[in-house]
């Protein structure tokens, strides 16, 4: 039966395992994330080049017609009669005339300058007026040119610049530069995109060490050292709150197991004590009704303490209770029948004061009752004879109020926690009753307190709400 659980176990076990760590994680992320955008950025530049080859030629070549026009040799009456280029410049037209050209035309379409014998106009079908401003590939030769054409005024007379390049130039550019652009860049991409995985994965480790040594400090942490902390120092901003809850949770775990330990020792305290005058006059015989009483008394005392130490624990988990729509004046009226013998051997007498309309309120109806019970309890036990407790109720919560000698202001914190008893005390008591009310009360979300009644005596009251 067990071994489909152990087999899930180890599944499970081996998932984990499987989980890559954080660090390579983010390292990972960051290598994507770089070669993702590597990769966008060529692809742009391609789409560019590819979309806008033409472009870039045009402004590559109007940057070539400055020259061109610079070197324009004029006549002795101001005429352009031809172009002096200096040696750089006409490198280009002279090594590459069959690729590269240009004609200089006047106003009447008359070619008066050619980087070539060849005289003829590059535009042909086009008259003199209608160039300024072309730029396409026009067919020379039975090749194709990349053709445009600027104009420019000299003294006062328009001159028209065709300049074409043939396309050959893109090309050979491309086939020669192109390879070792590819190469250059998935050799640099390659090496950024190591140096980037490299440098995350140790950045990462740099982050994660403070989180490293709040594990191992975590794992120190137990039964027996319960005083440990993880540690906040240098701890990213990010995971400081995480690990501050944290040192929280074990500062309340802390004080809770310390004052487990306190109710443990102080009820194996309170019960020694009555188990051995109970086993002395059990050794000694009962001889008397007298020794058979203070047993019975002693018993019941016990009964009763071991009986208030099972409610402590039943409600120590507030999830544990059943709550439901409960009616406190109808648990105000079993509690008062409930103790109603009490109060008359006492001579005590009861009052209910009951509030104007209908009170309903969310609670564990058992556990208000042990609540009221033990307040109303505790007041029949602290009044005089003859004296009256009273019990009001409203639609904000619940009181008792006695006719006793009251609590001084010093203890009026003090009366709530386990076992404690008043200095001097003689009555009969565990000191449990009213810290098991306030253990409800918290449970519940209520607010407990106690202060002076009008009687002159001690008034207890419970609020449910604000």
């Amino acid at each position: 039966m067990l071994e489909p659980n152990r087999w899930a176990g180890s599944g499970r076990a081996a998932a984990a395992g499987r989980t890559p760590s954080l660090a390579v994680r983010l390292a990972l992320g960051f290598a994507l994330a770089f070669a993702s955008t590597a990769l966008l950025v060529v692809g742009v530049q391609t789409l560019l080049a590819e979309r806008f080859g033409h472009l870039v030629t045009r402004m590559s070549m109007e940057g070539q017609t400055e020259d061109i026009f610079d070197a324009f040799v004029l006549n002795g009456e101001r005429q352009v009669v031809g172009v002096q280029l200096t040696a750089d410049e006409s490198l280009g037209f002279d090594d590459f005339f069959v690729n590269l050209k240009f004609r200089v035309l006047d106003d009447s379409g008359q070619v008066v300058a050619s980087s070539e014998a060849d005289r003829r106009s590059l535009l042909p079908a086009r008259g003199v007026a209608e160039q300024p401003g072309f730029f396409g590939v026009v067919p020379i030769d039975g090749r194709d040119f990349f053709v445009g054409a600027w104009q420019r005024e000299v003294h006062g007379r328009a001159y028209v610049l065709q300049l074409a390049r043939s396309d050959r130039f893109e090309l050979l550019a491309r086939q020669a530069v192109t390879p070792a652009i590819t190469e250059t860049v998935a050799l640099l991409g390659t090496m950024s995109a190591l140096i980037f995985a490299l440098a995350g994965a140790l950045a990462v480790r740099s982050v994660l060490r403070p989180i490293r040594a709040a594990e191992v400090a975590a794992r120190g942490v137990g039964g027996r050292n319960l005083a440990a902390r993880l540690p906040t120092d240098r701890m990213p901003s990010e995971i400081r709150p995480l690990v501050q809850a944290f040192n929280s949770v074990l500062d309340r775990l802390e004080r809770s197991f310390q004052e487990q330990e306190r109710f443990i020792a102080n009820a194996a305290h309170e019960l020694k004590t009555p188990l051995a005058m109970a086993r002395a006059r059990l050794e000694a015989g009962l001889r008397s009704e007298d020794d058979r009483t203070r047993v019975l008394q002693e018993l019941d005392t016990m009964g009763r303490q071991v009986q208030q130490l099972l409610q402590l624990a039943q409600v120590a988990d507030p999830q544990a209770m059943r709550r439901s729509a409960v009616q406190p004046l109808e648990v105000a009226r079993e509690v008062l029948d409930h103790l109603a013998f009490k109060a008359h051997r006492a001579d005590i007498t009861l009052h209910l004061e009951e509030p104007e309309g209908a009170v309903q309120i969310e609670a564990d109806a058992g556990a208000m009752f042990v609540l009221l019970k033990n307040l109303v309890e505790n007041a029949i036990d602290f009044s005089p004879a003859g004296s009256v407790v009273e019990v009001r109720l409203s639609s904000a919560g619940i009181s008792v109020d006695d006719c006793g000698p009251g609590v001084p202001v010093e203890h009026r914190l003090q009366i709530f926690e386990r076992f404690w008893r008043a200095p001097g005390q003689t009555r009969t008591g565990s000191g449990l009753g009213l810290a098991l009310v306030q253990e409800i009360a918290q449970a519940h979300g209520w607010a407990v307190s106690c202060g002076p009644a009008s009687g002159g005596g001690a008034s207890f009251s419970v609020r449910w709400s604000a």
